[in-house]
């Protein structure tokens, strides 16, 4: 009879240890809430309630416990401790692997955070096969400590485990052993529906996902995820954004409206190509993307010692066919967001809120990416760094890209020889080296084939450290600044000045090229080194970069195209394709001949918001600021994007290919 009881108690938990079960989780639970809290506000960056005081940093976080939004991020945590343990049915390794991911989820929010003061969104899940590239930006302190907790937790796990399967008794061991379920009906039960739950945000559309946030009192910050986490807790963004949403239908959408604008602009591309006169046969046009690079005398508050660290890139502006500043949608990160505007066209402001990295959420499922691209025959990409961020392999070969040669290529392998970093504690490639094997690409193209090659430098990308250049010159005077901002502006300040020495000199060696080259060069973003600045209240400035768009004497020569050099004092990143072709003089699809319209009748899409505009003084507009003529060219430039991305796909081939 004993022994009948023994083993009866031993069958499944009774609604105490179910409570100490839960009680556990609960207390898990709540404690990633507040760490993940803790990620957010323990930055330098100043907004909200961000500080580096590590006291008021933990006061906040626990403080966030008393709004509803914390709620979501609880339940959401404990539902994913029940399913966790429940499948291992062993709590101490199930308590382990939990672990695991809270710390993983941290360190990854807290980085992101510090770099771009940005939390992890679902698009960012396309990186997990960046791994090894990532773990080069990450806080090396950090990691190795976060590895050796980990060790830690399961080694103790399983100690503790192998403990309580020798215990023969023990109330202790009893009681954990109770809250285990034996019953393979009831385990799978649980399962089902805790997976299921978990699962629903993935499979809901934006709409449904919205209502289950709102109520749990959720504060949408469409411009800004940083303080959309900050506000609602980082597990409340990344649901937020899982939604697949490309672009809201706008009005008067129907295949009668867009019947009519393809022969309007069909009619106006007619117009316009009877003063253009070439083609791009023999040509090549060159982007780079030039990483984090921004003008520091344009920081506001900023003073250095040194020399005009962007004297020569500011000469170069002076002589293009066009320059100015960029109107960037990221701050600290969000490359491949810029560089999709610069081949498409199109500006992320237009696209849904939803849509945050069109690489990952729109070009794998769009009807057809017209790109800039598809106008040439010979098409490559080279990066001195590996390909595996932001899905840039799938979607360039979506997009037509030929050859995309990065250091962890395969058949595509970027030379070892250009792999060379200026200083002794840089890590990433020299421009100056990436910039000769550009070069060496446009000098060995084929003179009866058109050409597009797109560099997207590393030189100049984050981290930062003390005395990454030990030979500048480089001193940061004015703000006065706490922690190690000083050093990482210094270095990054030293970075900028090789950046600027070696653009001179690629400009001077294409100059003596035979081959028509027009280069589109544009910084993507703004470091996220600048902490003293107050981004709620220079915004724009914090969104400025530099361009410009140059030609060859042989491009000059051949194209004798009849320009306004400041006709884009000011210009979205989605206006260089139609900038390009006018300074080619190359004739254009409908396509190109709306985008030209824009660039020459809408001031400049100001992607860091939504429903702004920045014209060529500089001065910000709204919608309502602009005119009937404007707003409707605005509208038709809406209806053929939403076409293009994720409508019904009424226009025709020939709008967008010659």
């Amino acid at each position: 009879m004993k022994k009948f009881l023994s083993r009866k108690q031993f069958s499944g938990p009774t609604f105490n240890n179910w409570m100490k079960f839960l009680i556990i989780g609960l207390v898990l639970s709540v404690l990633t809430t507040v760490v993940l809290q803790f990620a957010m506000y323990f930055q330098i960056w100043g907004r909200f309630d961000q500080t580096l005081n590590l006291g008021q940093a933990v006061l906040t976080s626990i403080k966030f416990l008393t709004r509803a939004q914390a709620l979501f991020t609880i339940v959401t945590c404990l539902i994913l401790f029940i399913f966790i343990v429940v499948l291992v049915n062993r709590l101490f390794v199930g308590i382990a692997i939990y672990l695991t991911i809270a710390v993983v989820t941290f360190i990854a929010e807290y980085m992101k955070m510090k770099a771009r003061n940005e939390p992890i969104l679902f698009s960012d899940m396309s990186e997990v096969t960046a791994v090894g590239g990532l773990t080069q930006m990450v806080d090396k302190n950090l990691l190795m400590l976060a590895i050796v907790g980990i060790v830690v937790v399961f080694v103790g796990a399983g100690l503790l485990e192998y403990w309580l399967h020798r215990k023969k008794s023990g109330r202790f061991a009893e009681s954990i052993k109770r809250m285990m379920i034996k019953q393979t009906g009831t385990r799978i039960a649980i399962l089902l529906v805790s997976f299921l739950t978990l699962a629903s945000p993935f499979i809901a559309n934006a709409d449904q996902n919205r209502a289950l946030l709102d109520h749990f009192k959720y504060q949408w910050q469409s411009f800004n995820t940083g303080e959309d986490a900050m506000l609602n807790g980082p597990v409340m963004t990344f649901i937020s954004n899982i939604s697949s949403v490309i672009m809201r239908q706008p009005s008067g959408y129907s295949q009668k409206s867009m019947a009519a604008l393809q022969k309007k602009y069909t009619k106006y591309s007619e117009t316009l190509n009877k003063t253009r006169q070439d083609n791009l046969k023999g040509q090549t046009v060159a982007y780079i993307l030039s990483e984090s690079l921004t003008d520091p005398d344009d920081v506001p508050g900023l003073k250095y010692k040194g020399t005009d660290v962007f004297k020569n890139i500011k000469q170069i502006q002076k002589n293009a066919v066009f320059s100015g500043k960029m109107l960037s949608s990221g701050y600290g990160g969000g490359t491949a967001n810029i560089e999709y505007m610069t081949l498409a066209g199109f500006p992320l402001a237009t696209y849904a809120p939803e849509m945050v990295v069109p690489y990952t959420q729109l070009v794998p499922v769009a009807h057809d990416v017209p790109t800039i691209t598809n106008l040439f025959q010979d098409r490559e990409v080279i990066h001195p760094y590996v390909g595996t961020f932001y899905n840039r392999r799938d979607a360039y070969k979506k997009i037509g890209i030929q050859k995309f040669y990065t250091t962890d290529g395969k058949q595509y392998k970027y030379p070892e020889k250009y792999v060379k970093s200026v200083g002794s504690k840089n890590n990433y490639p020299a421009d100056k080296y990436s910039y000769k094997y550009l070069t060496k690409k446009i000098t060995s193209a084929n003179n009866n084939q058109s050409q597009f090659i797109q560099l997207m430098t590393m030189q100049n990308h984050m981290p930062y450290s003390a005395n990454q250049y030990p030979d500048s010159k480089y001193k940061m005077l004015e703000p006065a600044v706490t922690g190690n901002t000083k050093e990482t502006v210094e270095s990054y300040i030293a970075g900028v000045h090789y950046t600027d020495v070696a653009t001179k000199n690629l400009i001077n060696k294409l100059e003596n090229i035979s081959r028509p080259v027009t280069l589109v060069f544009y910084g993507d973003h703004w470091p996220g080194v600048f902490t003293f600045v107050d981004q709620d209240k220079q915004q724009e400035r914090s969104h400025e970069t530099d361009y410009f768009i140059y030609q060859n004497k042989a491009a000059r020569e051949k194209s004798h195209a009849k320009t306004d050099h400041n006709q884009r004092a000011y210009a979205s990143p989605s206006d260089f394709p139609a900038l390009a072709l006018e300074a080619t003089n190359s004739k254009l699809t409908p396509f190109y001949a709306l985008q030209t319209k824009v660039t020459k009748e809408l001031p400049a899409f100001a992607n860091y918001t939504r429903g702004e505009f920045v014209d060529n003084n500089g001065h910000t507009l709204k919608t309502k600021d602009l005119t009937k003529k404007q707003k409707k060219l605005l509208h038709e430039f809406k209806l053929v994007q939403y076409d293009l991305s994720s409508g019904k796909h009424y226009l025709s081939k020939s709008f967008t290919k010659h």
